[in-house]
C-alpha cells in the first residue's frame, strides 16, 4: 500500500505547509519582503491550532503589506496625511461597512439644488467647525452593518436641534429606529438618503429606548425629533452656507487607502473604490482647503473618529449634495 503524503503546500506570497490534521501544529515560512539582508530569507513560525488561525494571520500579513502600500503612495505623492492600523483596516475583507446605495447618486429629488440664491447673503467666514461651539454629538459606530446612512442622518439631526435650541449636543437619537423600522434587513445592501429622510420624517425614537446592535428587528418606540424640511446645496459656495447654517449629510467614495486614514487632511493616495458611505460634515477650513468631517466608525478611527477630506475628493463636493435639515422636536 502506497504511503499517502499528509502534508499540502499552498502558494502565495506566502510559502505555507500544512501536515496532518486541523488540530496539528502547522508550520508557515514567509517570504521576507526585505530585500536588504537585515532578515533571513525564510523563517519559520510555528503556530498550533486550527487552519482557521492559519487564516487569520494571513489576512493580517496581507493587510500590513496593504498599509505599507499606502505609505509608500502618501510618500510618493507628498500627501498631508497619516495612515497606520485603525479598526476598520479589514474592512475590505468583510462586508457591510459601507452602506450607501449607488441609486442614490441618480435620485431626482437630489438632484436640484434649493439652497437660497447666493446674491441674498453676506460674507461667510473661512472656516466653520460645529464642534467648536459644542454642537456635535460624540462618534458611534455603525459596526460591520451598512447603516451609515442612518447614522450621519441621526448626527445631523442631533446638531440641527441642538444650534436650533442653542444648547450643546445632548440628545442621543435611535439610529437603530431610523435604520431597522426604515430599512428593515438591510445590513448587507444598504440604504439610500430620500427614504432614510422620509423616514426620519415620521420622528426617530431616543437610543435609550431602542439601543443600536447589529441585526436587530424592528421595535416600536416613541418619536422623539423629526425632519420638518430639507434643502439641497450644489455649488462650492452653497455648501459652505449651508454649513454656516449646521452640518449636513453627505455621500462620498471610499477608496481602499481611506481605511488607514489617521490624521492628516486626507487626498486619494492609492487603491481601487470599495464602496460608497453616508457621512455627516461637521464644517469646513478654506486655509487648509478641506471639509471636516464626521465618521460612523468608531472614536479610534482616523481623528477620534473624525476626519478632514481635501476639496475636490471621493465625490464628496461634486456627485453627491449636501443636505441641509431642520427638525422639531415631537
Amino acid at each position: 500500500m502506497t504511503a499517502t503524503n499528509p502534508c499540502r503546500t499552498f502558494s502565495s506570497p506566502f510559502s505555507i505547509i500544512e501536515c496532518g490534521s486541523t488540530s496539528a501544529s502547522v508550520w508557515i515560512f514567509r517570504r521576507s519582503a526585505v530585500s536588504c539582508g537585515v532578515l533571513p530569507a525564510y523563517f519559520p513560525l510555528r503556530i498550533a491550532g486550527a487552519i482557521s488561525r492559519v487564516n487569520k494571520l494571513l489576512k493580517e500579513l496581507i493587510q500590513a503589506m496593504n498599509l505599507a502600500e499606502v505609505k509608500r503612495a502618501i510618500v510618493a505623492r507628498k500627501l498631508k496625511w497619516v495612515a497606520g492600523e485603525t479598526p476598520v483596516a479589514a474592512a475590505a475583507l468583510t462586508s457591510g461597512q459601507f452602506g450607501l446605495r449607488r441609486t442614490s447618486l441618480n435620485a431626482p429629488a437630489l438632484q436640484v439644488a434649493t439652497m437660497m440664491p447666493e446674491a441674498f447673503r453676506g460674507t461667510r467666514p473661512a472656516k466653520i467647525d460645529w464642534r467648536t461651539e459644542g454642537r456635535v454629538s460624540p462618534i458611534r459606530s455603525q459596526d460591520t452593518c451598512g447603516s451609515c446612512v442612518a447614522f450621519a442622518t441621526c448626527a445631523a439631526m442631533e446638531s440641527a436641534l441642538a444650534i436650533q435650541e442653542n444648547e450643546p449636543a445632548s440628545v442621543d437619537l435611535s439610529e437603530a429606529d431610523l435604520f431597522y423600522c426604515g430599512c428593515g434587513d438591510c445590513c448587507d445592501t444598504g440604504w439610500d438618503f430620500i427614504p432614510a429622510l422620509g423616514r426620519a420624517s415620521q420622528g426617530v425614537g431616543l437610543e435609550a429606548d431602542f439601543p443600536y446592535v447589529v441585526g436587530s428587528t424592528c421595535k416600536s418606540i416613541p418619536p422623539a425629533v423629526k425632519v420638518s424640511s430639507w434643502k439641497t446645496a450644489h455649488s462650492a459656495d452653497d455648501r459652505r452656507w449651508a454649513l454656516v447654517r449646521g452640518p449636513v449629510v453627505a455621500g462620498m467614495r471610499v477608496f481602499d487607502d481611506f481605511r488607514y486614514y489617521k490624521s492628516g487632511v486626507y487626498e486619494h493616495a492609492t487603491g481601487d473604490e470599495i464602496g460608497l458611505h453616508a457621512v455627516c460634515v461637521v464644517g469646513y477650513d478654506d486655509d487648509a482647503s478641506c471639509w471636516i468631517v464626521k465618521n460612523s466608525w468608531s472614536s479610534s478611527w482616523g481623528e477620534d473618529g473624525f476626519c478632514r477630506i481635501a476639496y475636490g475628493q471621493c465625490g464628496l463636493d461634486q456627485e453627491f449634495p449636501f443636505i441641509a435639515i431642520e427638525v422639531e422636536r415631537l
